[in-house]
This record gives C-alpha cells, sequence and structure tokens, in this order.
C-alpha cells in the first residue's frame, strides 16, 4: 500500500526548524458532537484546520491571546514565518511520521489509503498524540492545536479526543486560493496545479470531516480586516469556557494582526481567468465565503457533497497515473543513487550539508 504511493526524497511543504487507495474522507457520525458534549469533560480542545498558508497561524495566535493554552514546545518562526506558526513540534513530528508511513507527505493531493484509520501505524500515531496530550494540557481547561496536516487526519484528531472526554470546536481558516498558491509557489515553489489540488482536497476534506461537529469557518481576509467578528464566533462556540478578554491581550491582538501579513491578494474572478483552474476551485471558495456568513445549513453541506462527487470522479482517473509516474520516478532515482556518480559525488553532497554551500 505504502510503496505504491512513495517517491524518493518526497515532495512536502516546508516543516521549519524540523530535522490503489480510495477517498481520504473519513467516515462521519452526525451525532458524535452531542455525544461529546455529554460526556463529563473538563477540557475543551479549538482545533485549527486549515490548509498550508491560509492563516491557520493566525487564527491560533489569535484564539490563544482570547484565552486557550498553547502546547509546551512550539516550533520556532522563521523567514517564511517570522511571528511564528504556533505548532505544537511533537505534534508535527507525529504528523510526518505518519503521513510518511502512509506512503504520503503533507504536500501530496492524492487522497489517504481507504482503511488508513485502521492501519496499525494510525494507531501507533494516535497512542504518541495521547500522550502529548496529557503531558502538554493535563491542567488546561481550554488548549489550541494547531498544525495544517490536520487537514488530512481531520477524522484520528476528533476519534482521540473524544476518546479523551476532550469537547472539540473546529475552526476552518480559509483563504483564497491563488493566494494560497501564491504563497507556496514563493516558499516552497509548488505548482499552481498542485496548491489548487492540496486546496480541494483540504477544504473538502476538513469540511465533511467535521459535519456534526460545533465550528466555525474564518476567513483571514475578514481576520485581518476585523478580529473581532472572529471573536463572536469564538464566543458562540466556546460560551462561558473563553475567558473574559483583557485590554492587554486585546492590544496584543490588533499589533499581532497588522496589514503586512498579507503579502498575496486576488480578486475571485481571478481563478476562472486561469486556463488550469477549473470552476470547482472557485466554486468551492464561494461556498468556504458563504459558510463563513451564513449558517452551516443544509443546503451549503448538499453543494459541498457535489463538489467532492466531482472531485471524486476526477481523482479516480488521474490516481492511477500518478501512481505509475511515481513507480517510474523510484526506480529512476534508485539506479541513480547506485550509480558510480552518484558515490563519486557522496564527499561534495556532504560538503554542502555542513557548509551551507
Amino acid at each position: 500500500m505504502g510503496d505504491s504511493l512513495r517517491k524518493p526524497h518526497q515532495t512536502r511543504l516546508r516543516t521549519p526548524n524540523l530535522k490503489e487507495s480510495g477517498s481520504v474522507f473519513g467516515s462521519v457520525d452526525s451525532d458524535s458532537s452531542v455525544a461529546a458534549d455529554a460526556l463529563p469533560s473538563r477540557r475543551t480542545c479549538v482545533i485549527v484546520c486549515g490548509m498550508h498558508r491560509t492563516g491557520t497561524s493566525a487564527v491560533a495566535r489569535v484564539v490563544s491571546l482570547l484565552g486557550a493554552d498553547l502546547p509546551k514546545e512550539l516550533i520556532s518562526p522563521n523567514a517564511s514565518n517570522v511571528r511564528g506558526y504556533w505548532e505544537p513540534r511533537a505534534v508535527v513530528r507525529v504528523h510526518d511520521q505518519l503521513l510518511e508511513a502512509l506512503g504520503t507527505s503533507s504536500a501530496d493531493p492524492l487522497p489517504l489509503p481507504i482503511d488508513w484509520l485502521e492501519l496499525s501505524c494510525t494507531q501507533q500515531a494516535k497512542a504518541e498524540l495521547a500522550g502529548i496530550i496529557e503531558s502538554d494540557f493535563s491542567e488546561s481547561s481550554l488548549f489550541v492545536v494547531k498544525d495544517p496536516r490536520i487537514t488530512k487526519v481531520l477524522p484520528l484528531w476528533l476519534e482521540l479526543l473524544d476518546e479523551l472526554h476532550v469537547d472539540t470546536r473546529v475552526v476552518i481558516p480559509f483563504r483564497h486560493p491563488l493566494d494560497v498558491a501564491a504563497s507556496l509557489k514563493a516558499r516552497d515553489n509548488m505548482s499552481l496545479a498542485t496548491s489548487l489540488l492540496l486546496y480541494l482536497q483540504s477544504y473538502l476534506n476538513a469540511e465533511l470531516s467535521s459535519r456534526g461537529r460545533r465550528r466555525c469557518f474564518v476567513s483571514y481576509d475578514q481576520l485581518l480586516s476585523d478580529w473581532r467578528h472572529f471573536e463572536g464566533k469564538l464566543t458562540d462556540l466556546l460560551g462561558r469556557r473563553l475567558p473574559k478578554e483583557s485590554s492587554e491581550h486585546s492590544f496584543e491582538i490588533e499589533r499581532y494582526l497588522s496589514s503586512d501579513l498579507r503579502h498575496h491578494q486576488h480578486n475571485r474572478d481571478d481563478v476562472p481567468r486561469l486556463t488550469n483552474a477549473q470552476p470547482i476551485v472557485a466554486e468551492l471558495y464561494d461556498l468556504l465565503k458563504e459558510s463563513a456568513s451564513s449558517d452551516d445549513s443544509i443546503r451549503l453541506q448538499k453543494s459541498f457533497d457535489r463538489l467532492r462527487r466531482l472531485f471524486d470522479d476526477a481523482a479516480s482517473l488521474y490516481r492511477p497515473y500518478m501512481i505509475d509516474e511515481r513507480s517510474r520516478w523510484q526506480e529512476a532515482v534508485n539506479q541513480y543513487e547506485h550509480s558510480k556518480s552518484w558515490k563519486a559525488t557522496a564527499p561534495l553532497r556532504w560538503m554542502n550539508r555542513i557548509f551551507n554551500l
């Protein structure tokens, strides 16, 4: 299973400061949130579930400044995000190991294996994540967890937190798809086509997996222009679990959410103008915006379902081709790595790593 999807030096979205398959979408239990709320829980986790470069860092930071505890050890800021990722280093490590064991990565637009939740590697990851939660948040009444990889494995998190009797609230940040693509191009040199496929997969997965849960959608642009609107949404989700706002924290949020966080900005009409951007991308963006501004209605869910069927039908066509191409690439690289030229240049590669040439 894993070997059919894995390729050498597989592309993955950059992790700062850290050394045939079926549908990715997990099963949905519409009564799961009701059951979870009925449990005697003393903790609540806010899961920030959005694709890379969509404002997940900003959302996680605002949630923390409004009163949610952060993990003990965070990934350090770098040139790609000077104000911080607010991601737990240990969780990112577990996610990357799980995705690698599943033969994929955070940059892979292909669906996960249909039985991924039942596999032993997933159960091992689940046990490690449980240990991290208990280590970091055993005394927390409210905490926030953010990692863009969660869009791929949200069903695992919801299942785990239910078992730990931790209530969940899901916040889904989103951003214009071309802004996301431009940011990923600048940071990871990712192609437009790959970015848009990831966008489709990430948000169709997040929407379906979080159904039946207390959730909200948050536009990154609106967060930057009026964070109080998001505060109101969070208050609706958490009620009295959210601590009373302080003037000091309000000042910190205002300072954090300055206009220079917006590096790319496109209009909605820019998407259809691209020859390789299908209308499904623009329609998904429209649905996300409507979900952020209106109730989570049955009508919107039916629209998401229709797009998901289109995406799954297309994926069934391109998946065999991509898997075949990866196998060819794997074979070619294996041959090169065993060649004399590869062995002869090994000292140069070592020097490049040591001296950062």
